[in-house]
């Protein structure tokens, strides 16, 4: 399914049920909910988009997720978050408000490159700590602007 130049309200797991891929290229997207959707089973890519909000707390993107040159404008808030089986790609965004990742446990690589974090990221950062992301199949973390280290949720 390909939703192309459109101004969408909200897009949520029952928008998403039954594709194999679902892409939003060149949208003005008010929310992206998908709070507490485990075990997404989609494969979601959301490039040129604009994103008000985008909430994501707890969602397993298992098919793997692909965010590409958009801005999303709110905190992100992706706990307990990862159980990826494809890569999750997080490249050429601007980021208004912090992206919080907490207790991740990413399965497969996730990509973080040629992003702007105005308010940072704690990918990479909380080392030591019980909730510190953990990544199976590692990472790949080049030319963002803005500390992807942080500790603590911003």
């Amino acid at each position: 399914m390909v939703k192309e130049n459109q101004r969408i309200g909200t897009i949520n797991k029952h928008d998403l049920k039954g594709y194999r891929t679902f892409q939003l290229i060149n949208c003005i997207i008010d929310t992206v909910d998908l709070i507490g959707v485990f075990e997404l089973k989609v494969y979601l890519i959301i490039e040129n988009c604009v994103i008000n909000n985008f909430e994501i707390h707890s969602c397993w993107f298992v098919h793997g997720l692909l965010l590409k040159n958009s801005i999303v404008k709110n905190y992100v808030d992706y706990q307990m978050g990862g159980h990826n089986k494809n890569p999750i790609i997080i490249e050429g965004n601007v980021f208004s408000g912090f992206f919080n990742f907490f207790d991740c446990q990413f399965e497969d690589i996730v990509v973080l490159t040629n992003n702007v974090f105005e308010k940072g990221t704690n990918l990479l950062g909380n080392t030591g700590e019980g909730f510190e992301n953990s990544f199976a199949s590692g990472f790949s973390v080049e030319n963002n602007v803005g500390k992807v280290n942080i500790n603590g949720i911003g």
